[in-house]
């Protein structure tokens, strides 16, 4: 098997990496090549040789919100590290790599004196998944703070995104596939740190009490407004049912866990029959919020 991307400097590639060592699930088969991408020349040459040799792409941040099926993935996964985890200010406004981890996004922007995002404690993966998404809690979204995104299009042109155009919805955007988001415009607010710690440490402890540790990837369905979806799941008497190694929450029934060793088959399972149940019983129809690799 000869590595199409063998002479890209800026760049480190895995062959057969087992995507299970990259996901919050711990669950997945092998990628063909992971790349870790360091710099914004190397990912044009990376997505150059992507096209040139169609060869199937995923671009990864903390590997939430993402179920790797038992098979794996054929394709390349691109993970981005480097220039794409730096972070600086310029008055209000931060910007920020795509890469940068929240949790160290959060802790660079207390030490700047800079708050706003404090929503965001707990909630796993990086900056440019979190815009995605539009990842959120406490009654907040990312939709709050972006004033806008570098991206780079399908067609490797470099392109900005106002908020708007982004077209932030529930959990989502309308940035779609192919898209690689590269940086963003962050508007923050001066606060004192320690009204900073105290709001984060609150965050991190209300999570702590609601929502379940282990092997997961988050909520695994989307909220159907006016309901609570883990409430109408533990409604249907679902709390505990598992299938294989894969469990649904005892703590949160809209958490399913992977308890050492379950496989995508058994979440997709376990997930059906959660489909099938709240349908029947409540006429409710959940979206899932985590999506499937394969």
């Amino acid at each position: 098997m000869i590595n199409p991307f063998r002479s890209i400097a800026g760049i480190e590639v895995l062959v057969n990496e087992p995507l299970s060592k990259h996901t919050s699930f711990h669950i997945g088969g092998k990628t063909r090549y992971f790349v870790k991408v360091y710099s914004h020349r190397a990912l044009n040459k990376v997505i150059s040789t992507i096209k040139r040799q169609r060869i199937e792409y995923y671009v990864i941040g903390g590997g939430t919100n993402v179920l790797v099926s038992d098979e794996g993935f054929p394709g390349a996964i691109i993970k981005l590290y480097g220039i794409f985890r730096t972070m600086k200010r310029t008055g209000d406004i931060v910007h920020c790599g795509s890469g940068f981890l929240i949790e160290h996004f959060l802790q660079k922007a207390k030490a700047l004196g800079y708050g706003g995002a404090e929503f965001l404690a707990g909630i796993p993966g990086t900056i440019g998944g979190a815009i995605k998404g539009n990842a959120g809690a406490f009654g907040k979204s990312m939709a709050d703070i972006v004033m806008g995104i570098t991206v780079l299009t399908d067609q490797c042109v470099v392109s900005r995104f106002s908020n708007k155009e982004i077209e932030f919805g529930y959990r989502q955007t309308e940035i779609r596939d192919g898209v690689l988001i590269l940086s963003a415009e962050l508007k923050l607010i001066h606060r004192k740190q320690r009204d900073i710690v105290s709001d984060i440490r609150n965050n991190l402890a209300y999570r702590r009490q609601r929502q379940p540790t282990g092997y997961s990837a988050g909520s695994y369905f989307k909220n159907i407004k006016p309901y609570a979806t883990g409430k109408l799941i533990e409604d249907c008497g679902l709390r505990g049912l598992s299938v294989g190694d894969a469990e649904i929450s005892r703590k949160h029934g809209n958490f399913i866990i992977n308890r050492g060793h379950a496989k995508a088959s058994d979440v997709l399972k376990l997930a059906n029959i959660i489909k099938k149940r709240v349908k029947n019983t409540k006429g409710i129809l959940l979206k899932e919020e985590v999506r499937l690799l394969k």
